[in-house]
């Protein structure tokens, strides 16, 4: 008999993907890397489109760890701030009161594209995540492995004054 997957399971997976970030060799508990903080060094518009590519980066880390661990580390503020970080939030509160777990098995994302705004303060991306997941509920599996591909598009606000972006909105495409 085959089962289906409840509805509260496949909100959770469809918002928690939402909050993605690129696959890094970063510890479970500290980012692959921190946004630049110089404000003189990389205000030059390369300099603005890698702070927001490093921003995407590590809120597809950030993802990655909330989607496993249902927790927000203290370091999520560093690349999702706003609606997106309220998202990813309200996503493992839901996990967690339907005492669902998903284990990620493999996970990455393409930067489409970056768009740098023309005052500099913001920025729109264009990603793709793809990810292979398996869901668990109440520690018994639901399903089989789950394929991912995930379009998006991305809002990034500029940090203050400084060279360094954070993802403040995601939507699905």
């Amino acid at each position: 008999m085959r089962r289906l997957i409840p509805p509260t399971v496949a909100v959770a997976l469809a918002i928690a993907g939402c909050g993605a970030s690129t696959h890094t060799t970063a510890s479970p508990t500290q980012p692959a890397r921190s946004p630049s903080t110089t404000t003189g060094q990389q205000t030059t518009p390369a300099g603005l489109e890698r702070a927001a590519r490093s921003a995407l980066e590590q809120n597809h880390t950030l993802s990655d760890y909330v989607l496993s661990h249902n927790t927000i580390p203290s370091w999520a503020s560093q690349s999702t701030a706003g609606p997106a970080l309220a998202a990813v939030r309200s996503s493992a509160a839901q996990r967690r009161a339907g005492k669902v777990q998903v284990r990620v098995l493999t996970s990455s994302m393409e930067i489409r594209s970056v768009a740098l705004d023309p005052s500099y303060t913001s920025a729109t991306a264009s990603i793709l995540e793809r990810s292979r997941v398996r869901v668990y509920q109440r520690s018994r599996a639901v399903g089989g492995v789950r394929t991912l591909n995930e379009p998006a598009r991305v809002e990034l606000h500029r940090v203050r004054d400084k060279s360094a972006f954070v993802v403040w909105k995601l939507a699905a495409v």
